[in-house]
């Protein structure tokens, strides 16, 4: 048995952090534990091939969802990284914060200490900018982030934008998240900037990284945290934390591994013959995830990402890539993104709209056979909530996954204007010079009913699960706002699973952003001054859709 000061279980977007800011004080032992292998592959760093980084079963935890009951019964895929870096080495390296206002609504609701003006700072520090520098932004920070030059159809994209009458922004991630820009990313000089190369790559001695651990459950001792219990290279391993243990395994994990140690709700431990050690019943609960649809267009000019899919373009820019980090390979190609909103009345954007230049085929990772391009389109505020359950106390059993996606009508509803006004920006001038028919849906979906029913066969996951260990002060929390779960002591929950309500923004950035902030907490360190600096609302938001 080996004693370590802090354990961290899940080396992923939140917790790499965690364990590389604990071991800088080089006076604490960290372990940090890890299920999947390290991140070795070139898979891992070239920003293109994220696809088949996250399609690689020795990668992925490839999990599924229970059949969705308002989604005709469709299942939806979730693949989760299995990794050093956890999703951050294998997801499509979008780098949004979120809205302003997602922040205040934490604090609002009871996590005390996470409003905009406390956050900025971590999301501040955990960054450096290489594309242009603002008070918004980081200059310092180990992940690095850029946008990247917009081709024909992202200029025409935010075009059609302004022509339709949204606002423009220089950075969605500053003072304005509201219209069109460019679309943030976790890439620089070529490369993926994943948690494990930008916080691990040089890890300190008293920082020990064991790959290949599984983690069976949490050792509890009169209502005390006092170690993880781990499977390594076919045996069982104890290892004992003399301050804290954090689960950082992400909105799956961690409240699996809770419950696997015996917290949570005491019937759905009992039934399954896990002794209850305490009966926490927000555990697995308020799963959320941002419901996503696309329109796709056949496109008129030659300017679409189906050009490379050829063995001599691909073989190119591989080589490019190799001698020079630069060229095809260098890019994730999501480079033009907006945020709207659905109607007046809405405060701040509800809508996120993205271009991608090339069109995905339903149903299917293969792409569609001519030129095409599509609008991605996702509801960003949902209001349905699901779960996470464990289906046996086997550690090594699939979870119960179920979203209730589209269960609340209000989300169906905004999708729908979603996908009316994706048609919208598809008929402005700047988008019809490329624009010829429409491949999916197609012309005989038109009406919302037809909209309605099409989404519910069709929609499906941005892999953006969150909220199963929430933060708050209600009966349902499971942390309080230091990530403290609630009942017992030297355990916390820091990850995407705390997330009290799903923010406007793809998931990695604000985990990272709770990585970095949690690990202040852990370390009993100071927070980081609040920052002062405005944010944009539109002023007629009450009466004006844009």
């Amino acid at each position: 048995m080996t004693a370590y000061d802090y354990i961290v279980v899940g080396a992923g977007s939140a917790g790499a952090i965690i364990a590389a800011r604990l071991a800088e004080d080089p006076g604490l032992s960290v372990l940090l534990l890890e299920a999947g292998p390290r991140d070795t592959s070139p898979l891992f760093h070239i920003p293109a091939a994220m696809r088949y980084a996250y399609n690689a079963p020795r990668y992925n935890w490839n999990y599924e969802t229970e059949p969705e009951p308002f989604m005709n019964r469709r299942r939806l895929v979730q693949p989760r990284g299995k990794v050093l870096g956890g999703s951050s080495s294998i997801n499509g390296q979008l780098y949004l914060r979120g809205h302003p206002l997602d922040y205040e609504g934490w604090a609002d609701a009871g996590a005390k200490g996470w409003s905009y003006a406390e956050v900025l700072p971590y999301f501040k520090r955990l960054e450096t900018r290489v594309d242009n520098g603002s008070e918004y932004k980081g200059s310092e920070g180990a992940i690095r982030a850029s946008v990247a030059e917009l081709g024909p159809l992202e200029h025409a994209f935010i075009k059609a934008g302004e022509q339709a009458g949204y606002r423009l922004t220089d950075d969605v991630n500053g003072s304005q998240q509201d219209g069109f820009g460019h679309f943030p990313k976790n890439v620089a000089e070529g490369r993926r900037s994943s948690t494990a190369k930008c916080y691990l790559r040089n890890a300190p001695k008293n920082l020990h990284i064991i790959t290949g651990a599984h983690a069976r459950r949490v050792l509890i001792e009169d209502r005390r945290a006092t170690g993880i219990e781990y499977e390594h290279r076919g045996g069982a391993v104890t290892a004992t934390a003399r301050r804290e243990v954090v689960l950082s395994g992400g909105a799956f994990n961690s409240p699996m591994l809770l419950m696997q140690s015996g917290i949570g709700p005491a019937a759905h431990l009992r039934a399954l013959g896990i002794t209850v050690l305490h009966h926490l019943p927000g555990v697995g609960e308020n799963l959320m995830d941002h419901p996503l649809t696309s329109i796709q267009a056949a496109c008129t000019q030659p300017v679409t990402l189906y050009k490379h899919l050829n063995l001599l373009s691909q073989a190119k820019g591989t080589l490019d890539w190799l001698l020079t980090r630069k060229g095809l390979l260098a890019n994730n190609h999501f480079d033009a993104v907006s945020f709207i909103r659905s109607k007046a009345g809405v405060k701040f954007p509800n809508l996120q709209i993205a271009l991608f230049a090339i069109a995905v085929a339903e149903g299917s990772a293969d792409f569609v056979q001519e030129h095409a391009f599509q609008l991605q389109i996702s509801n960003q505020r949902p209001l349905s909530r699901g779960y996470v359950r464990l289906s046996a106390a086997d550690p090594h059993a699939k979870p119960l996954i179920r979203f209730n996606m589209l269960e609340h009508p209000q989300d169906l509803e905004e999708l729908v204007a979603g996908f009316h006004l994706g048609r919208e920006l598809l008929q402005q001038p700047a988008l019809t010079a490329f624009t010829g028919r429409e491949l999916s849906p197609g012309a005989d979906v038109q009406n919302d009913e037809q909209i309605a029913a099409w989404l519910r066969e069709t929609c499906h996951s941005s892999y953006h699960p969150c909220g199963t260990c929430k933060m708050g002060i209600d009966d349902l929390a499971v942390v309080d706002p230091e990530c403290r779960v609630r009942g017992i002591d030297g355990l916390r929950v820091a990850d995407a699973s705390v997330m009290p309500v799903i923010p406007s923004a793809n998931l990695n950035c604000p985990t990272m952003m709770i990585g970095e902030k949690a690990a202040d907490m852990i370390a009993g360190k100071a927070p980081l001054p609040p920052s002062n600096l405005p944010y944009f609302v539109d002023p007629a938001w009450e009466t004006a859709q844009r």
